[in-house]
């Protein structure tokens, strides 16, 4: 039922949000960093990022979107986009605890100066952030979770400039989008 009372309260203040050029950076839920600091998403003001939701123990579609998330950086900086920062926060707020993110993060050869990674400090931060990215997750237990693959693009300000719903999309519509928000 909190969870439930949550997404509305989000769905509300979103829908109302949006009216008003709505940010991510805007949410005033707080994560804990790799190293265990307690962060809003506000911290990326000023930088592209971007962002998704997965979690540790996944075996097969976490690490794809790592894997997808790499290549468009790559694809982003050979179009001289290099200041893009990437947020990857957990919805597995029961065991993607910061140390385990950040050995995570260790084992996947993962600049930690460009890949941030996020422990929920609770599941209704997690929800919040899910809504406002529209990624479905469900908890099956037993530590896996059924989730959709989102890729999300936001501008400096954490506005959405481009949402990729499933791992087959083109880069430069990313590109694009990023010069179009240069202009």
């Amino acid at each position: 039922m909190k969870i439930f009372i949550t997404v509305i309260f989000v769905l509300i203040n979103l829908s109302m949000a949006q009216a008003k050029d709505a940010s991510v950076y805007d949410l005033e839920t707080k994560w804990l960093s790799t190293e265990n600091q307690e962060q809003s998403l506000s911290f990326f003001t000023g930088h592209y990022a971007l962002i998704s939701m997965v979690y540790t123990s996944c075996p097969h579609a976490c690490p794809l979107i790592i894997q997808k998330i790499e290549n468009l950086n790559s694809e982003l900086e050979k179009a001289g986009f290099k200041d893009i920062s990437i947020i990857l926060a957990s919805f597995d707020s029961k065991n993607d605890t910061p140390e385990k993110l950040k050995k995570y993060r260790q084992a996947k050869k993962l600049d930690a100066k460009k890949w941030h990674f996020l422990a929920a400090k609770s599941d209704a931060a997690a929800r919040e952030l899910s809504v406002v990215l529209n990624i479905s997750y469900k908890d099956l237990g037993d530590g896996d979770f059924s989730h959709s693959n989102v890729i999300t693009l936001l501008d400096k300000e954490g506005r959405i400039l481009k949402v990729a719903n499933n791992l087959n999309f083109n880069p430069q519509d990313f590109i694009q989008a990023l010069r179009d928000n240069k202009k």
